[in-house]
């Protein structure tokens, strides 16, 4: 069968963790030549993918903060490392919105300057608990249609009435 990777945990784009997860990668293609190994990034955006990694992934998905998030600018766009990303055939932006001005922060700060494809933005609603599962999701919907993102649900918020630990 295929074998399919998601290193994501922390920022394991970290220089160190980039070295680790390339070397992991080749140990894996050399044990098991023939694996179908599939590998998958999750990153918020802020460190270049140094090339011995870059080549090595088939996906990467990079959720990038928001100024909701508390972040300040110059730690959450980092211009170099989203250009980085942007030339990657399989890569796709990932934002958890909570209300319309999010989605213009996503146009302005991120779509526009880094002329990314509509069709690669993913958006996700922002909520912790099942009680906002509904309502939450349907504002997620509906800005997807009214801007041309993809919408996603948070399903396992709907099974388990949590964001982490499942």
């Amino acid at each position: 069968g295929r074998v399919h990777l998601i290193w994501t945990g922390g920022e394991p784009t970290m220089p160190k963790h980039q070295r680790a997860i390339a070397d992991c990668v080749k140990y894996l293609y050399n044990e098991y030549p023939g694996a179908g190994l599939y590998n998958e990034i999750e990153t918020n955006g802020t460190c270049v993918i140094e090339d011995k990694l870059f080549d090595e992934l088939d996906q990467i998905n990079c959720s990038v903060k928001l100024s909701n998030s508390g972040m300040e600018r110059g730690r959450r766009i980092v211009p170099d490392a989203l250009e980085r990303i942007l030339e990657h055939p399989g890569h796709w932006f990932k934002f958890v919105i909570s209300k319309e001005d999010d989605l213009k922060e996503i146009e302005e700060d991120f779509v526009k300057p880094f002329n990314i494809d509509p069709t690669r933005v993913l958006m996700m609603p922002g909520l912790d608990k099942r009680k906002d599962y509904h309502e939450r999701t349907l504002f997620c919907m509906e800005m997807a249609k009214k801007y041309g993102y993809v919408g996603l649900t948070r399903l396992h918020v709907s099974a388990w009435d949590q964001t982490t630990g499942v």
